[in-house]
């Protein structure tokens, strides 16, 4: 993962703006992955920095004190570089940047600003004072930028489909409530309208329920910007509204999605019944309808899954374990059930703590996401991740060393600790 952070000394370099020139990395750009179209494994270009990306590496990196502090600083000094580009642009929430700064011809996601809040006030306490003071500026204008658009449309985690997006409200809504949280570590004065505008957002989310289907809507509104929107609404960003951005894992509602998504990608891709065989997975894809295969060459159904979301599933099924330890009584519901159903546990109703129906909930919540963590493992180039896993074969493809697909693993892995020292 770190061989994907730029430095002063770690410099990665691509074709220029001009013909015959280059252009190279400013220190603290993180690059999605260094594959580029004349690879062997894609006819994509990964050699960017993303918000979205930028922002969930920089979070694991300190959890286990990965980079050096002259490493978060140069994050807060590219982040500002890109943060200008865009406002200059009128593109407070751009997606996407070259690696010198400059803006790429690309989307807005409006769950960058809300990610980059999260991932700075993650880092604050090892920035030097220098970077704090510029880290001001930046979520002074991420927490406007949400306060002007929190309402308005997107692109949604995949930039295929523009619409209002779960997983960016919910981004948006857990920045700005950590942000005014934070007032006195940061310096920043709360800002009024954030309490109306939290509220807001928990009105916006409740209308992604959908009581006729059972489940989130990852998209409402939507309008595809190829193809068609199928699919699209059972999204594994729903999960990351969880893994990611607070929300409740032990819930009704989202419980019951996650099983839908679950059922769906263990009998769409043929690999999980190979897997299953082995006592590992399933694999788990971006949504149902999914056509990306890493290359222009993309057919109906050519959708594969992928290791960032396999990894998120096995990281919602550890937070489980840690956001039960902390209520006094777990209660299964009857739209539970399916969840439960899929990784072995059969009992419904009031559980008690001190019962071993409960040891034997913490153990199946556990052992369905080490499966998930195997199939990773299993299926790795020798625990180098690309960015997909053959749907038929299991092996890696698309683009090589994707960035977010060791953060994801690294992030569930530290949360399994955590759920470990519930049990």
């Amino acid at each position: 993962m770190l061989r994907n952070f730029a430095t002063r000394q770690w410099v990665f370099s691509k074709p220029g703006h001009d013909k015959g020139s280059r252009m190279f990395t400013l220190p603290g750009c993180i690059i999605a992955s260094p594959s580029r179209p004349h690879d062997n494994e894609t006819t994509e270009d990964y050699v960017h920095f993303w918000v979205r990306d930028g922002a969930l590496t920089v979070n694991e990196c300190i959890y286990h004190d990965l980079p050096t502090k002259e490493m978060l600083d140069d994050y807060v000094s590219f982040s500002y570089t890109i943060q200008e580009t865009a406002i200059r642009a009128g593109r407070g929430a751009h997606a996407c940047f070259n690696i010198d700064g400059t803006e790429r011809s690309w989307g807005e996601q409006g769950d960058g600003p809300g990610l980059r809040i999260l991932s700075i006030l993650e880092i604050w306490d090892q920035l030097s004072e220098e970077a704090k003071s510029t880290a001001r500026k930046i979520l002074v204008r991420d927490r406007q930028y949400i306060i002007e658009h929190y309402d308005g449309d997107t692109d949604n985690a995949w930039e295929e489909i523009t619409g209002n997006s779960f997983f960016s409200r919910t981004a948006q809504r857990q920045a700005i409530d950590k942000l005014e949280k934070s007032s006195s570590k940061t310096g920043i004065a709360p800002e009024k309208k954030i309490p109306e505008i939290i509220q807001a957002l928990t009105t916006l989310l409740e209308e992604h329920w959908a009581s006729d289907l059972g489940h989130y809507r990852s998209i409402l509104n939507g309008k595809a910007k190829n193809g068609t929107l199928r699919g699209h609404e059972l999204n594994i960003d729903i999960v990351f509204a969880c893994t990611y951005n607070g929300l409740t894992c032990f819930d009704e509602r989202m419980i019951a999605t996650v099983a839908k998504l679950r059922d769906e990608f263990e009998k769409l891709y043929p690999i999980n019944e190979q897997d299953r065989a082995l006592g590992i997975g399933p694999l788990i894809g971006r949504y149902p309808g999914d056509k990306y295969d890493g290359t222009v060459n993309q057919g109906e159904d050519m959708g594969h899954p992928w290791p960032l979301c396999t990894a998120n599933l096995a990281r919602y099924y550890y937070q489980c374990i840690v956001e039960i330890a902390n209520v006094p009584c777990v209660t299964i519901t009857d739209p539970m059930e399916p969840f439960f159903k899929q990784i072995g546990f059969k009992q419904s109703g009031k559980i008690s703590k001190s019962s071993r129906e409960y040891d034997d909930l913490q153990a199946a919540l556990l052992g369905a996401g080490d499966k998930l963590m195997r199939a990773i493992v299993y299926h790795s180039d020798h625990l180098e991740l690309s960015e997909q896993f053959d749907r038929t074969h299991g092996t890696c493809m698309s683009v090589r060393s994707l960035t977010w697909s060791y953060s994801s693993f690294i992030a569930s892995s530290r949360i399994r600790e955590k759920a470990i020292s519930q049990l």
